[in-house]
């Protein structure tokens, strides 16, 4: 899995320990991503930097900026891998 892969997955999780199942549903629902929970299984495809905004804004839409922080959180020890172009806004302040 490559590094955006893994910052999906990261965020999932930490949304998951919180609101439950609900996580997934919500990231299956963000276009340009493909999650396969069981396999462990996560693609990005397109704009990865606009797929990860899309993935942050599905939880805070529901669960407003709370939600914002935790995937803050989730993926702060990892997000320096990546292309530091590629990263939104959103989950590096």
């Amino acid at each position: 899995m490559d590094i955006f892969g893994q910052i999906v997955e990261k965020i999932i999780k930490e949304q998951e320990d919180i609101i439950g199942p609900i996580a997934l549903e919500q990231a299956k629902k963000v276009d340009g991503l493909k999650v396969d929970w069981e396999k462990h299984v996560i693609s990005v495809t397109g704009d990865k930097k606009a797929v990860l905004e899309k993935l942050v804004a599905q939880y805070e839409h529901l669960f407003g900026k709370a939600s914002v922080e935790v995937c803050k959180d989730a993926v702060k020890r990892i997000i320096g891998e990546a292309p530091k172009d590629q990263i939104p806004q959103v989950l590096l302040g």
